[in-house]
């Protein structure tokens, strides 16, 4: 396992959450999030680039703001394995599974105890390590982490037995079904247009034999970009549920490609 500094050691459910800052790594850019200004700046493959935009995002701000922040990498893939069953000599074999991983990357998890689970993943080695050179103390978490463990917490209040809970980003989508409060399914998808978003869900409703009556959709988020995505499913099922946060519903996808964990609720 490639362990590195500090924020790159494995982490506990109990401290994923968002501070007053944190920066969102992503296949094409970076988004940050500071209690005045939210922006998403595009990179290239040269990292050159990608240095030179940190730096001048952190010469912009106050030298500490940054100190002890929250990495979140939305980097693809990421698998979860129960705790019992967890061996962390065995990160690139769970990943495997899932396809070739980059040598490049390297590899980390996040250990979600109260879930029971463990979210082994990927992320950009090169892009960590400058990371880690001009932020002190920050941690690095994979935004399925905070997923799973929004899905888990809110299928606890929900009147119906199943859940499907959609998370929508720039191009993609997660899907989480519950049951009983317990996650059965979930995967990611990248969705360019509102007939691919139907066949995934529709996929998931005919493969678990879900009846109409029987779950309850929950959008994570109401964004202005997603819409037609949200107009387009209530031609097809009537149970329909938004979990709303105001300060994702004002940050657009240009600024945060995946707005709803942008922040974290306080």
């Amino acid at each position: 396992m490639e362990t590195g500094r500090l924020f790159l050691m494995p982490s506990k459910n109990k401290s994923i959450a968002l501070t007053n800052s944190s920066i969102h790594l992503f296949v094409n850019g970076f988004s940050f999030y500071t209690p005045s200004r939210t922006e998403f700046i595009p990179i290239t493959n040269n990292i050159g680039d990608f240095e030179s935009a940190l730096e001048e995002l952190l010469n912009f701000h106050p030298k500490e703001m940054f100190s002890g922040s929250q990495i979140i990498s939305y980097h693809q893939p990421s698998t979860f394995v129960p705790i019992k069953f967890f061996d962390k000599n065995l990160l690139k074999n769970y990943l495997q599974i899932l396809g070739n991983i980059n040598e490049n990357s390297g590899l980390n998890f996040d250990l979600l105890k109260e879930e029971s689970q463990v979210n082994v993943y990927s992320y950009p080695k090169i892009i960590l390590e400058i990371l880690n050179q001009h932020i002190n103390n920050a941690t690095l978490y994979h935004y399925n982490s905070l997923l799973y463990r929004e899905v888990n917490k809110l299928s606890n209040f929900s009147e119906k037995n199943c859940q499907l809970y959609i998370h929508l980003q720039k191009d993609a989508m997660d899907l989480y079904l519950t049951k009983n409060s317990y996650v059965i399914f979930r995967n990611h998808f990248g969705i360019q247009n509102k007939d691919e978003f139907l066949y995934y869900v529709f996929f998931v409703v005919e493969q678990y034999k879900l009846s109409s009556d029987q779950f309850e959709i929950v959008f994570l988020g109401k964004i202005t970009a997603f819409k037609k995505y949200y107009q387009s499913i209530k031609e097809f099922h009537q149970i329909i549920r938004f979990e709303d946060r105001e300060i994702c519903n004002k940050i657009d996808i240009d600024q945060h490609p995946a707005p709803f964990f942008a922040k974290s609720p306080e």
